[in-house]
């Protein structure tokens, strides 16, 4: 041990999980140690503060992006309320030309084919058409939704729309925080904050030491060794590790999970057409034929 010091070097070998909970571990130890020198409090806070701008980022990159299930849900049910006032109004077409509603159902029907509406259409761009054809229908003067009897219904759609761009607002943020590597940066300024502790207290072991301090820093190369055997080299021996040692001390908790990248969530499947019938997004055809 008397040749070895404390390095970073292999934190960029590790997974993101396992990074986050090799470091994690790391911020434990140097958190719980109790020291009256004012650079290695200072870095330490650092370090500290680094973690939990990393574990938020890890979060965000991992896990499950619930907006995105959300957001087919809710633009399921936009569609259900879009083709049940179709349903309706296609249903009073089937009257007599003669009877007085006829017309005003050919109207608003009318607004369908003006706006080329139709599910299949993008969550964003199919949510802006149906307030916009609500904002039409709303505005007309030759009929009411009360008679037409698709007032309720428009209402909820358009409730439905708010939600959706709602969501999409947030799936587009979630995802622009992938892109910028937001993680990636996180884990650099782990690594740079630890490689500051680090160096203040390879120092301190050699003109201060101490076997508070002796004792911490075999922990933390514990914890190097745990990581490498395990979360890098998959539990094999590694001859050119440099540690001498082939098995750790007892294991920390909090290790980080898994050993690969998570993936980014899948894009939702776009719902089918609404039919003529009004019985819901998986009634065939688009809302124009």
């Amino acid at each position: 041990m008397a040749n070895r010091i404390l390095t970073t070097s292999f934190f960029a070998r590790l997974s993101n999980a396992n990074h986050d909970g090799v470091t994690q571990q790391c911020c434990d130890r140097l958190t719980g140690f109790t020291t009256d020198n004012s650079p290695l409090t200072t870095a330490i806070q650092a370090l500290l503060a680094a973690r939990h701008v990393e574990d938020v980022a890890f979060k965000r990159f991992s896990g499950k992006d619930f907006a995105s299930d959300d957001l087919k849900t809710e633009d399921g049910l936009e569609d259900k309320y879009m083709s049940t006032i179709l349903g309706i109004l296609n249903g009073l077409l089937n009257l007599p030309e003669t009877e007085p509603v006829y017309r005003k159902a050919q109207l608003a029907r009318q607004v369908f084919k003006d706006f080329n509406f139709s599910t299949s259409s993008g969550f964003e761009a199919e949510a802006r058409n149906v307030l916009n054809m609500a904002q039409q229908w709303q505005a007309a003067t030759e009929y009411t939704l009360a008679e037409l009897g698709i007032g309720e219904w428009v209402n909820k759609a358009v409730a439905q729309a708010n939600k959706v761009l709602n969501l999409v607002t947030v799936r587009v943020d979630n995802e622009s925080a992938k892109v910028k590597g937001e993680l990636a940066a996180a884990r650099k300024a782990t690594d740079d904050a630890i490689r500051k502790v680090y160096d203040i207290l390879n120092a301190l072991n050699v003109l201060q030491p101490s076997a508070e301090l002796t004792q911490l820093i075999n922990v933390l190369f514990s914890i190097e060794d745990r990581a490498k055997l395990y979360y890098i080299s998959g539990g094999k021996i590694n001859s050119n590790s440099g540690t001498g040692t082939t098995t750790p001390t007892t294991p920390d908790s909090g290790e980080g999970g898994g050993t690969t990248t998570p993936d980014t969530p899948d894009t939702p499947d776009t719902p089918d057409n609404p039919g003529t019938g009004g019985g819901g997004s998986g009634s065939g055809g688009d809302a124009d034929n």
